[in-house]
């Protein structure tokens, strides 16, 4: 096995289990945090990251990811990255803070003000950590990022079970984003040897640009377009809908902040060393592909059929509100946890000006059928979410970026059918099993037993079917040199 084959198998490894470990532990936070507060304070801090998420697009100027595309990167870029930086964090720190009243007035809801502006001294905080976060990435040492992840949530999410259970509210979540972003920053520099100089470089600032600023252009439409339903919910119809609405949303979320992100972060500066070479970018990238499928499509599947003894059992009955939500979400779930990779192609291949076109005509789709939804209410906007990325935007979302790496879609669909059809079967079988169990029995009995049976009819049908993923895992799982990693 060739060293990029090693480095990349250890990558996803480190990163598979950094993120694993960080789900555990935003799990057991959340839920405890869910049980202590309510829907309405939720559906603040949802109000709040809203705005404070689309200012974050603007931390980094995209030049982190320039970092790691650009193949012949030097000092004079990485100081002038890291300068340019902390004055872009200062500046939206301050921006935020002053448009904390607008927020507060835009939602009718005067605690935002003092959330805002507390919340907007992230930036700041983190803007120190950008340049010696992409080296690490770059250099693709994901063993030292998983262990800074790692601790950082370790340190921030018992932070904030010590607030809320101390009666912080609301405040609990704020603290835990403030002392993540410091703790990431503090490991961060102890971890990495580089050092900025003081010198910034214009010229090295426009060799960045042309890469960085059509990415940052994507990201600005791409995130309203994840977005707009999420303002549209807490403008129109309160807090307390909004805390529901984002608690399914981040359910569904999941695999792609979740799975597929593991891999992503890996796959970027893989295919971003062999873009030159088509077939193997095709072949790096169907691969990945597959495997995000074989564990994200089950996952989906199984959430859909467990969604009212899984909601009931681990979040409570004040919030049985998001099952009907979090069930018309799952069926987009797993097509989304495949569908954000294309980013992978536009990035990888320098087509960011691509991606950015392609992000203005979807984010025209996404708001008008938002705001189409918005009469049903959340039942509206949650399927008009759904419907138009699967009817409208599906297969040019693929179709595009597939040209750059010679990739048809009939090829992609092809790839992800077997987990696709294993799914099926398995979420029929745990659907039955769920319709013969004792009706006595309490929603805890009934989610262990299906989710437990669900996932050893799984195993034994990709065992039984020996589809070709499986045997890449199995391939993966039986390499010496990748389990020694």
């Amino acid at each position: 096995m060739d060293n990029m084959r090693t480095r990349t198998l250890s990558g996803v490894a480190w990163s598979g289990a950094a993120q694993l470990a960080r789900q555990v532990l935003y799990f057991v936070v959340s839920v405890i945090l869910a049980r202590l507060m309510s829907p309405q304070e939720f559906g603040l801090i949802a109000m709040v990251t809203v705005c404070t998420n689309f200012a974050n697009l603007f931390s980094d100027l995209g030049l982190g990811a320039a970092i790691i595309q650009k193949s012949d990167i030097e000092e004079r870029h990485l100081s002038t990255v890291f300068w340019i930086n902390i004055i872009a964090g200062m500046l939206i720190t301050t921006t935020v803070i002053a448009a904390a009243p607008i927020i507060a007035t835009f939602y009718q809801e005067p605690a935002l003000r003092l959330l805002t502006t507390v919340l907007a001294f992230n930036f700041a905080i983190g803007a120190f950590k950008v340049v010696q976060n992409a080296l690490l990435q770059k250099a693709m040492n994901f063993r030292k990022l998983a262990l800074i992840e790692i601790t950082s949530v370790l340190i921030s999410g018992s932070t904030a079970t010590v607030a809320a259970l101390s009666g912080w509210g609301v405040w609990s979540i704020v603290t835990q984003s403030l002392v993540l972003t410091t703790t990431s920053v503090v490991m961060v520099w102890l971890r990495s040897n580089w050092r900025p100089s003081m010198s910034c470089d214009a010229r090295a600032f426009r060799e960045l640009t042309g890469f960085s600023f059509n990415l940052l252009g994507f990201n600005f439409i791409n995130y309203w377009i994840r977005n707009i339903d999420h303002v549209l919910v807490g403008k129109y119809i309160g807090s307390a809908a909004l805390g529901i609405y984002s608690r399914a949303c981040g359910l569904m979320l999941l695999p792609v902040a979740h799975i597929s992100s593991v891999i992503a972060r890996v796959m970027f500066p893989v295919m971003s060393t062999i873009q030159k070479d088509i077939n193997k970018s095709k072949e790096v990238y169907l691969r990945a592909t597959r495997i995000i499928a074989l564990v994200t499509f089950p996952l989906m599947m199984g959430l859909l059929v467990v969604a009212e003894p899984f909601i009931l059992t681990v979040y409570g009955n004040k919030w049985q509100e998001v099952i009907p939500i979090l069930k018309i979400f799952c069926l987009n779930g797993a097509l989304q946890s495949v569908g954000t990779t294309v980013g992978w192609i536009y990035i990888s291949q320098g087509r960011t000006d691509l991606m950015f076109k392609w992000g203005l005509f979807a984010g025209a789709v996404r708001g008008i059928s938002s705001i189409i939804g918005l009469r049903w209410g959340l039942v509206g906007v949650a399927s008009a979410y759904v419907l138009s990325g699967c009817v409208v935007l599906w297969y040019p979302a693929w179709a595009i970026p597939g040209r750059l790496i010679d990739l048809g879609f009939g090829e992609m669909i092809k790839n992800l059918w077997e987990p696709f059809y294993c799914t099926v079967l398995m979420g029929t079988a745990v659907w039955i099993l769920g319709l013969l169990l004792p009706p006595e029995w309490a929603h805890w009995q009934y989610l262990m037993t299906q989710v437990g049976f669900g996932m050893l009819f799984y195993v034994v049908l990709l065992h039984f079917f020996n589809i070709r993923v499986y045997r890449d895992v199995k391939e993966l799982l039986g390499e010496r040199r990748f389990l020694g990693r």
